[in-house]
């Protein structure tokens, strides 16, 4: 039965990338806010997920307002992805607005730089801003079953991106070539895949958290910058913080995510909403 769905998620990819260009704006809307409003309705395992992590991140219980727009968020991210393949080089530009764009290009002129953001917005619509505006990515993606990894390494490469698996071995030695061949390195570092993270505390909660980002920093000499990615009613916003000081030994790589978890949890809690994180994140509390 896995193969089964795993199949027609593939199938229902390859589509959506062929015919998503072409839906009116219109349509999407009615589709997006339909399709929330079931999948609040339905309360399934990763809803319920998803209300827990918003709660968390904010502090109070997460409204049912701000779950069903947390699931919009997320249905607007998707159909952008499909949709993407087919805009423009000015559709893209015009979509998205950087915040700290300057001191980013500086950094990179000046030592390269290494992007951490966590699964907020619409991440791979940045990515391709960024190929498209001289600052060529290369990032990891989650080695997903059954060609789902070629299927998004694929898209992603067709916007311009380098992408390595996060099971590839070699992957922090490739990503610290990558900085000295002249291209920015973009990381996901919210979630920690393989569960040998760092320790560290998002709104005083104990989680884990990716090294990656901080290592391939340190060993490259790149500038750190957090950034997360929030909509507003007609872009993609990007928000990029100063870079964080590079610091030795195990102990500097814990502080260092931990001033990209502090970045991360300050943004996400002013706009939970583009959060898109349905897998489980903070750790269950027993009795």
């Amino acid at each position: 039965m896995s193969r089964l769905r795993d199949a027609a998620i593939r199938r229902g990819y390859r589509v959506g990338w062929r015919v998503a260009r072409a839906i009116p704006d219109r349509a999407v809307q009615v589709i997006v806010s339909y399709a929330s409003r079931r999948a609040a309705r339905r309360n399934g395992s990763h809803v319920q997920t998803l209300r827990r992590n918003l709660s968390i991140a904010t502090g109070e219980a997460a409204s049912d307002e701000l779950v069903q727009a947390a699931l919009t968020s997320y249905l607007r991210t998707l159909y952008e992805v499909l949709a993407l393949p087919g805009w423009s080089a000015r559709k893209v530009m015009t979509n998205v607005e950087v915040i700290g764009e300057l001191e980013l290009r500086s950094a990179f002129a000046a030592r390269g730089a290494v992007v951490a953001l966590p699964h907020s917005g619409n991440w791979d619509l940045v990515g391709a801003w960024a190929c498209l505006t001289g600052l060529p990515v290369s990032t990891v993606a989650e080695e997903l079953g059954g060609g789902d990894f070629e299927a998004f390494a694929g898209f992603r490469r067709r916007l311009g991106m380098e992408v390595l698996s996060h099971r590839d071995p070699a992957a922090i030695s490739t990503l610290v070539a990558a900085i000295r061949r002249g291209r920015v390195v973009c990381l996901l570092a919210d979630r920690d895949l393989d569960g040998g993270g760092l320790p560290v505390l998002w709104r005083g909660q104990p989680i884990t958290m990716p090294a990656g980002p901080a290592i391939v920093a340190r060993r490259s000499g790149a500038a750190l910058v957090p950034a997360v990615c929030q909509y507003t009613p007609r872009t993609m916003r990007v928000l990029l913080g100063q870079p964080i000081e590079h610091r030795p030994g195990r102990n500097g790589l814990v502080a260092m995510t931990q001033e990209l978890a502090d970045f991360f949890a300050a943004r996400i809690a002013e706009q939970p909403q583009d959060w898109h994180l349905m897998q489980p994140f903070f750790p269950e509390v027993t009795p």
